[in-house]
């Protein structure tokens, strides 16, 4: 097992991606057909690999590839799968989770002359936490325009439930008073954000979910699942635990092992 070459660049998940858009693809078809095409130049291509899982149950994984030019890699015959899903709105984790189980799971099963293989997901089973950062975009809007919702609520609450009381002074007070206590609260979070290092709440919710992605990506990798993702320097990128393993600008980063690994590792 070849280990870790010293000063193995870790990619920033999200900064250094190009995320897909949803629904840019029409079908898996059309997305296998442009990524493929694109590694063609590099890899040798199988399509539709056949293979059985503990020797019983039938799989077919999207494609096996093998290197052109295999001298830079670790192996004699190096080869990898590929798995694709295409990217579609509102698609939440726990179905791009349930796909990397069903990679995880792939890397058990024989695919004829080629045995057993680490598998790669395109795109990386991470883009659907990743996707949810635009909620967090949407939340420090919401921040931004506090004072003009609270006032919004306000008049709708007076309109829906009408008092001789509710004059514009004691509805503009409420505002107010509102507008203080949750601003106050927010201040208090932000506070504390900015106490670690961060620009505010939402920023640090945001690197936690760049952290929270690299280490579920570390952990698949230990289960044989990498990513293969475009990125703004290197072109499209195999990752496994989070670190680039080839690139189109840069070919081999690191020579490692494409046998699936079992049992005792060593990193």
């Amino acid at each position: 097992m070849a280990h870790a070459d010293e000063g193995v660049e870790l990619l920033d998940y999200a900064k250094d991606w190009v995320l897909p858009k949803p629904e840019a693809f029409k079908t898996e078809r059309e997305l296998s057909d442009h990524v493929l095409s694109r590694l063609d130049t590099w890899f040798h291509v199988d399509e539709q690999v056949a293979g059985l899982y503990q020797g019983r149950d039938p799989v077919r994984i999207d494609a096996v590839l093998r290197p052109r030019d295999p001298e830079p890699w670790y192996d004699r015959e190096p080869a990898f799968g590929i798995e694709f899903k295409r990217p579609i709105r509102g698609m939440n984790i726990g179905s791009y989770l349930a796909w990397a189980g069903q990679a995880a799971d792939y890397t058990h099963a024989l695919f004829g002359a080629y045995g057993r293989v680490q598998v790669f997901l395109c795109p990386s089973p991470m883009v659907g936490y990743l996707f949810s950062e635009k909620d967090l975009d949407a939340k420090r809007r919401r921040r931004e325009n506090l004072p003009a919702r609270i006032a919004q609520g306000q008049i709708q609450i007076a309109e829906m439930v009408p008092t001789p009381r509710d004059t514009p002074e004691r509805i503009k007070a409420r505002e107010r008073k509102t507008e203080q206590e949750q601003q106050a609260r927010l201040n208090a979070q932000d506070a504390l954000a900015r106490a670690q290092g961060f620009a505010d709440e939402v920023d640090m919710q945001q690197e936690q979910r760049r952290r929270i992605a690299v280490e579920m990506m570390r952990l698949m990798g230990q289960f044989n699942v990498g990513e293969l993702m475009p990125t703004r320097k290197h072109g499209w990128t195999l990752l496994r635990s989070g670190e680039p393993l080839w690139s189109e600008d840069r070919g081999v980063r690191r020579r490692f092992s494409l046998q699936p690994r079992t049992a005792a590792r060593d990193r």
